[in-house]
């Protein structure tokens, strides 16, 4: 499955990239978290609540759950790329308005100094996540979630159950289970290929360049 957004840092024009750094700072387990769920929307696009929300405008906002916190990344898209503008963290479930407020100010004028010019589009969020080793531990999380969101969304629309499905795979339901579980992401080309077959769809895998 080829992603669907480029996912790249925004770029100062004193080349600084405020997400980049930000990110730097958190300990590794925070990093592979948010890594796993801005990868998910790197393949997913367009997906919404309770992952992405809409701020207004331009700007999109990824909700990541920490331990007992949650981080919040806001970003726009030029095109088919998804940049990241501004990363922080919260306590508690609400953004006080002055925080968003702020936060979207910024991002709109972030915005007008991006559409300048290619030079505020930075470096990919792959290199990273690359630096840490996590690249694709984090990128087979992404894919599974995804996949099993689409696998579940076809078995409502063509309203069948966890048992109809397994008889069609010619399997059990709790191998069915096991591949609609987001944090399994053990997942094998056979059994991705007996779920699409058995919901009259095939499978379209291929390379992009790094």
């Amino acid at each position: 499955m080829n992603p669907v957004l480029d996912v790249r840092f925004f770029c100062t024009d004193a080349g600084k990239e405020p997400v980049r750094e930000w990110l730097k700072e958190l300990t590794p387990i925070d990093r592979k978290a948010i890594g796993e769920d801005i990868k998910t929307v790197q393949f997913g696009w367009p997906l919404g609540m309770p992952l992405v929300d809409h701020l207004g405008g331009d700007i999109w906002e990824v909700r990541v759950k920490l331990n007992n916190r949650i981080a919040r990344i806001l970003f726009v898209l030029e095109g088919k790329t998804m940049v990241l503008l501004h990363g922080f963290i919260k306590k508690q479930q609400a953004t006080p308005k002055p925080d968003l407020d702020l936060c979207k100010i910024s991002s709109q004028a972030v915005t007008k100094e991006m559409t300048m010019g290619k030079k505020n589009i930075g470096s990919s969020f792959d290199n990273l996540l690359a630096e840490d080793a996590m690249l694709e531990e984090v990128t087979a999380v992404a894919l599974k979630r995804v996949i099993a969101w689409q696998i579940a969304e076809e078995m409502k629309a063509q309203h069948l159950t966890k048992t109809e499905l397994a008889k069609r795979m010619h399997t059990s339901r709790a191998a069915l289970n096991r591949l609609l579980d987001e944090e399994d992401s053990s997942l094998t080309l056979t059994t991705l290929a007996s779920a699409a077959a058995a919901l009259g769809k095939t499978i379209n895998i291929g390379f992009s360049a790094a």
